[in-house]
């Protein structure tokens, strides 16, 4: 990506999804990898197997985000729904 989030202040908005029992560690996974974006989980009916999490992204440490989350597919089902660039001011 040529764009970077001081000249532009966008941020990658990246929509997972993946099972209740997995996404645990898969915060734990981001944390430990020097918080290399944000995330939170999106609202979910009781009981339900799967979370949907919404994870935010600068440019510059989008390529570390994707190496990490393509090695956790490799063991676990994670879905990306959507993923798009967006204006930081307005998300």
């Amino acid at each position: 990506m040529n764009s970077d989030y001081s000249s532009e202040n966008k941020l990658i908005k990246t929509l997972l999804r993946m099972s209740k029992d997995y996404s645990s560690f898969f915060y734990f996974t981001l944390e430990a990898n020097e918080n290399i974006c944000f995330y939170s989980t999106m609202p979910f009916e009781k009981g339900q197997a799967y979370r949907d999490i919404v994870v935010y992204c600068t440019p510059e440490l989008d390529d570390h985000f994707q190496g990490v989350l393509k090695h956790c597919q490799k063991n676990h089902e994670i879905e990306v729904i959507e993923s798009s660039i967006v204006n930081d001011l307005e998300s």
